[in-house]
This record gives structure tokens, C-alpha cells and sequence, in this order.
């Protein structure tokens, strides 16, 4: 069986207010990601677009620096297709001292009902059918300054 999909534009808006001190309030990144996903396997009950800011300049969240967020969408009859707003919440942003790099991934991945497990989306052999889909799917990752 083989599965359809593909994404198209990606685009992340950065808004946010840095201070003299290089500490800036909290603000908000938003990922509009679109997603096509057809031909799903109907055991999908939830896709899941998780985002994920690493940078020095923000928190640490256990031993790294970095911001996550993830959205779960139901998909109807085998197919997900919406754009879809995944807001990351920067609590702090510290930009002293040079702090200024970031780096993002989005990544989907699917829920089987069945196997009552997430997967990542992949067109590998040795995932079970529910999350094999050809084309693979790319990260969707890249580099920002604050």
C-alpha cells in the first residue's frame, strides 16, 4: 500500500521586543506550517506538527536551551489538509553577550489507534504500515538570528 503526501510552504514569523539589556519580555514564535496529507491510513486518529526553537538566548528546558510546542489535528476520512498556526512561547529571551543564533525543526508524525503509539512519518520498511508514506517527509528546519 502505498501512501500520498506532501507539504508545501513554510514560513515562521518571528515577533518579539529586545531590550538595552539584551533581555527581551515574553513574546511568541508562529510557524505556519501547510499540511497535505491524503491517502492516510484510517487508523490515524491524530497528526501532531511539534516545533522545536533551540538557542542559547532562551531557557533551559532540562539540559538544553530551547522552546517546543506541538499541535494535534484529527484527520477525516484518510486526509489532513489546513495550515496550521504552531505558536512556540519564549517565556525569557536572553540576547547578551553575542546569544543571538537559533536554529528550528517542525516535524509530523502520526497516532495509531491500533498500535496506541506516535510515530514519526517515514517511507521506511521497518515502520509499521500506519506511518509509512512515500514521498518521505522532510524535516522542516533552518537557521534565524533574534
Amino acid at each position: 500500500m502505498k501512501f500520498g503526501v506532501s507539504t508545501v510552504i513554510f514560513s515562521a514569523a518571528l515577533m518579539f521586543g529586545v531590550t538595552a539589556t539584551g533581555l527581551a519580555q515574553s513574546s511568541d514564535v508562529t510557524f505556519q506550517v501547510p499540511v497535505n496529507l491524503t491517502r492516510l491510513s484510517v487508523d490515524l486518529t491524530k497528526v501532531a506538527v511539534y516545533c522545536e526553537i533551540t538557542s542559547d538566548a532562551l531557557p533551559l528546558m532540562g539540559t538544553v536551551h530551547r522552546a517546543v510546542k506541538q499541535v494535534e489535528l484529527t484527520p477525516s476520512g484518510g486526509q489532513l489538509v489546513q495550515t496550521v498556526s504552531v505558536v512556540v512561547p519564549i517565556p525569557i529571551l536572553d540576547t547578551s553577550n553575542g546569544k543571538t543564533a537559533a536554529t528550528y525543526r517542525c516535524t509530523l508524525s502520526g497516532f495509531s489507534q491500533s498500535l496506541q503509539r506516535w510515530s514519526p512519518f517515514g517511507d521506511s520498511l521497518s515502520l509499521p504500515v500506519q506511518f509509512r508514506l512515500s514521498p518521505a517527509l522532510a524535516d522542516l528546519s533552518g537557521n534565524f538570528t533574534w
